[in-house]
């Protein structure tokens, strides 16, 4: 063979080999949007087996060469976006660099773990049974430095990004991260004020949380528990039944405020057992900084407030007018 016919034939070769690689880099006919999770552990020649099963790329042994001759051989875990006339280069960058499909979710202060749980899986960032499994993991929960039968209360509530389909133990570790982050920022020195704990006080403000929902109240629904924690009196606080027979919706029957459970405060004194939500910041100062007064009691007015009473005949008064529609000479001129 002459020297043209070699110079020829390696042409028309190199013309076949780069044709043929346009073609396997090229999208799939028929290809259409999808999403694909890259499974934790999922090598690279599975998750190419995987694309190619899904006909999001034209060749898995292309895939694997193509990815190892750019040096992008690591596919990171997580849910990706791959659209359609995306070629194997296309997907093997977003892969590679983690362009993972993310979310944004406000968990509310008042929300439990339960509710939490519940808003994740809604928002389609983790399963709900998972989540709920790993915050009562008391070996994954000491393997964090929560050394707590639950998470409950130590996950702060805020506006994250998280992954789609995120490992449930990953939000933990960040929302636990974040309310060390607040704790920090807070002057703390109050607690041996209030011989509480860092703990204690999460309660007391979950309490709080629960209760108040005039910003201006919170202060003063705090100083009611710690007056009545000071007089050994019990809390007598709706919110801690609800947590413990977990009714967290439709009104509470006097069956409901009888059934014995830790967290029913007008059976057994003191803080519950645990917190009974994820208090904020705001809720947290008010637990630290109670309002200088003598209120023990407090009940709602039915539109967000709440009437405060020091003594006994006051409050039944304010509970006949207000819960029961007794106009028994009560007149309302309390200001804060």
């Amino acid at each position: 063979m002459n020297l043209k016919k070699i110079i020829l034939f390696t042409a028309g070769l190199l013309l076949i080999v780069s044709g043929l690689g346009l073609f396997l880099n090229s999208p799939p006919a028929d290809m259409h949007d999808d999403s694909f999770l890259v499974e934790k552990g999922d090598s690279l020649s599975r998750t190419a087996v995987r694309l190619k099963n899904k006909n999001l790329i034209n060749s898995s042994r292309f895939f694997v060469y193509l990815a190892l001759i750019e040096g992008r051989s690591n596919v990171i875990t997580g849910k990706y976006k791959i659209y359609s006339g995306m070629s194997s280069r296309d997907i093997i960058k977003k892969l590679s660099k983690g362009d993972i499909i993310r979310r944004k979710v406000t968990i509310p202060e008042s929300f439990n773990l339960y509710e939490t749980a519940q808003k994740l899986e809604e928002n389609k960032i983790t399963e709900a049974d998972e989540f709920l499994e790993y915050s009562f993991d008391t070996l994954f929960l000491m393997s964090i430095g929560i050394n707590r039968d639950s998470a409950e209360g130590l996950l702060f509530p805020d506006t994250y990004t998280f992954a789609e389909n995120q490992d449930a133990r990953d939000i933990i570790i960040i929302m636990y991260n974040h309310l060390k982050k607040v704790l920090n920022s807070i002057d703390l020195s109050n607690l041996n004020k209030y011989s509480l704990n860092a703990y204690e006080l999460l309660k007391l403000a979950s309490l709080i949380e629960k209760e108040a929902k005039v910003q201006s109240e919170r202060k003063y629904i705090s100083a009611v528990f710690h007056n009545r924690l000071s007089k050994r009196m019990k809390l007598d606080c709706d919110p801690g039944v609800r947590y413990g027979i977990k009714k967290f919706r439709n009104r509470l029957s006097y069956s409901d405020l009888k059934y014995d459970t830790l967290y029913n405060s007008y059976l057994h004194s003191g803080l519950p057992p645990t917190p009974i939500c994820s208090p904020g910041k705001n809720s947290i100062l008010a637990a630290l900084n109670p309002a200088k007064s003598a209120y023990l009691f407090f009940v709602a007015r039915n539109d967000g407030s709440h009437y405060f009473s020091k003594t006994l005949r006051e409050h039944n008064r304010a509970v006949d007018f207000y819960q029961k529609g007794i106009n028994n000479g009560f007149i309302d001129r309390q200001k804060l």
